[in-house]
């Protein structure tokens, strides 16, 4: 039987969380991204700028408040998102302290406040420096709002259940328990216009309530739910009244109801999730790393103690703890995305709770000073241990790759790619919002499988897609039928895609240079393709084309080496080994041996014995780069070998 909780709150707690805060934050800044990072940061950097709809499931309570914060600050966007993120983050730690502290004392309720505070205090820093929470604060993403959620829609949940609880218990009138639901309703609806994955916290929580005041009074009491969720819902609203207004960013174009009801349920993302035992497997040797590394590899036994305490004392806390960390891991383990990361905050905040009631215990079996060490200990580890990952105070490699795969081409140059993570999604930012190079029109070539896009591409560059007009009517009609779940055939509508962007290519070829980075467009008979920078220049002939002379802004960023790193400093030396082959072929071998020492010089000197478990294998792709790079430095050699035979004779 649970002890009814009699000092929900105290001083000590308060003065806890807002020191949590204050520790956190400059760590935080001090290692937070000065730019644009990788994967979506840049399309979101972008979005929140203009006030537009980003990819789905739209986000507009984090999109109207960073829009605000970014007209207000009077620095350069993408500093004031990265650092709007940071004190997101770092406020999410505070709430930690008060939930830790309230599950501390409803274990124990005797516990004096000063210490229960001191281990709230420990348990939310050691958290809050687990690779999984701190690198949320690193660059502006849906996630570090998503950490002020998460542990406050927990914390208003106990404080809602040990209210009704309470109530029942001494026959006094209902009103605090339903403003506290109200609460509880409205900020749960409200996490859910940021981030879908608040409803891995539903099991936990469900299952809170029915033990605490059991299935009858749950069944009477949740209607009364309604409403405040409701209304914390109305941020969606947002979204179709501005994609009517046609941003520059309109992201599933969800101004109609079928489009809205697509984009918000992230219908989009439905094939990546429990998509088969392969990458679950994957997946679980990621977590499984990750979650024993995050707490410093000590912290699992401190949260079996704490399960264990629990259990006796509190079981619908062990409940909620463990179901909450098992949702978070169930859903990333069945996620086949290579960036799960993000999705593992849902297990850290349940792991923490146990961690928090394993303190505890500590303290009672052998004593304050114990406790306090094994709480200091775990915070100093994380934060020693942790540190190099989450510091991305020196990566600028997706703001010089924008820059430097845009920034040669020929004026009003038409650019078509596939990369996303290094090249679509940042150039949104520094073209739209920094004004570099706006000229080039930068086509996204996965983006072109859905008519909204399209709508915006025709809406943006008229001229251009107007000289594809009939193959475009054909490409566009097959696909509106395949998104209205009429009858199709992929391969039909993809050839036909490839119809319309060799027509894009070859209509815009009249007045302007066409290049890509992948296979698509293809040049047309009897053209090439020219190694043109970072990009393949899309020629009419075969003649020679000579490249401009360009200072690269690539600056290593020997932090942290993972897949993007990897593949970025991959795209660099492989654009010069192409380069070199060309000038081979064309008869000027003098040019060969300096593009292929150009190419090492992009090596981000992997050091295999440092790469752990990576999601969806992408450790592999790590170590394939490092592979790459170290078969280019045996090239370099072979061929710096005739000439230094040459200068010894």
């Amino acid at each position: 039987m649970e002890a009814r909780l009699t000092t929900p709150r105290s001083a000590p707690a308060r003065a806890a969380a807002g020191l949590a805060f204050a520790l956190t934050l400059p760590i935080y800044l001090a290692t937070m991204n000065r730019s644009i990072g990788f994967m979506d940061r840049g399309e979101l950097a972008a979005v929140a700028s203009t006030w537009g709809i980003p990819h789905a499931t739209g986000y507009p309570t984090l999109m109207l408040l960073a829009g605000a914060v970014v007209h207000l600050a009077p620095v350069r966007p993408v500093l004031a998102l990265n650092a709007l993120a940071a004190v997101l983050v770092a406020l999410g730690a505070a709430i930690l302290v008060a939930l830790f502290d309230r599950v501390l004392a409803t274990a124990t309720p005797a516990f004096a406040t000063r210490p229960r505070a001191a281990l709230a205090l420990f348990t939310a820093l050691t958290v809050a420096l687990t690779t999984t929470w701190w690198q949320q604060a690193n660059g502006f993403e849906v996630y570090p709002l998503h950490c002020v959620f998460m542990p406050l829609v927990v914390l208003l949940g106990l404080v809602w259940t040990d209210a009704v609880r309470a109530e029942s218990q001494s026959a006094a009138r209902p009103s605090s328990s339903h403003r506290k639901g109200f609460a509880f309703a409205l900020v749960t609806g409200l996490s859910l216009t940021n981030h879908m994955t608040t409803v891995l916290l539903a099991p936990g929580l469900v299952a809170l309530a029915l033990l605490r005041f059991g299935p009858r009074s749950f069944a009477a009491r949740v209607p009364r739910l309604a409403l405040p969720f409701l209304l914390g819902l109305l941020p969606y609203a947002w979204l179709p009244i501005r994609s009517a207004m046609h941003p520059r960013f309109d992201w599933g174009s969800p101004h109609t109801l079928r489009a809205f009801l697509h984009h918000v349920s992230g219908a989009d993302y439905r094939r990546l999730m429990f998509a088969g035992a392969a990458s679950s497997a994957e997946q679980a040797r990621f977590l499984t790393w990750r979650a024993a590394s995050d707490f410093a590899w000590l912290g699992p036994a401190a949260a079996a103690l704490g399960a264990l305490l629990l259990a006796r004392r509190a079981a619908s806390l062990a409940v909620l703890a463990g179901l909450v960390a098992a949702a978070g891991a169930v859903f990333a383990v069945n996620y086949r995305i290579p960036d799960l990361d993000s999705y593992l905050l849902t297990t850290v905040l349940g792991l923490g709770i146990l961690v928090a009631a394993g303190l505890l215990r500590i303290l009672e079996r052998f004593g304050a000073r114990a406790a306090i060490a094994c709480g200091i200990g775990l915070v100093l580890a994380n934060g020693a241990l942790h540190w190099r990952d989450c510091d991305e105070s020196g990566n600028r490699l997706p703001e010089a790759f924008v820059h430097d795969l845009i920034g040669p081409l020929p004026p009003n140059a038409l650019l078509f790619t596939a990369l996303w993570g290094q090249g679509v999604s940042p150039a949104w930012y520094f073209q739209s919002i920094e004004h570099f190079r706006p000229d080039v029109t930068v086509v996204c070539l996965d983006l072109t499988r859905v008519s909204w896009y399209l709508d915006a591409l025709e809406r943006e560059r008229p001229e251009l897609v107007r000289r594809a007009a009939p193959e475009l009517a054909r490409y566009r009609g097959m696909l509106r039928d395949a998104e209205l779940g009429r009858p199709y055939n992929g391969r039909t509508i993809e050839a036909v895609r490839h119809e319309f962007l060799n027509a894009l290519a070859t209509g815009a070829m009249r007045d302007r240079a066409v290049l890509t980075t992948a296979g698509l467009p293809e040049p047309k008979r009897g053209g090439s393709r020219v190694p043109y920078g970072l990009a393949l220049w899309l020629r009419p002939d075969t003649a020679y084309v000579r490249e401009p002379a360009w200072r690269y802004a690539f600056r290593p960023w020997s932090s942290r080496i993972d897949g993007d790193v990897a593949e970025t400093c991959r795209l660099y030396a492989e654009s010069r080994v192409e380069r070199a082959k060309y000038e081979q072929v064309h008869g000027r071998p003098a040019a060969v041996l300096p593009l292929l020492a150009g190419a090492a010089r992009f090596d981000p000197l992997i050091r295999p014995e440092r790469i752990g478990p990576m999601p969806l294998e992408v450790d592999r792709t790590v170590l394939e780069a490092a592979a790459y790079f170290r078969e280019l430095q045996r090239t370099l050699e072979a061929a710096s070998q005739p000439l230094a035979a040459g200068s010894d004779r």
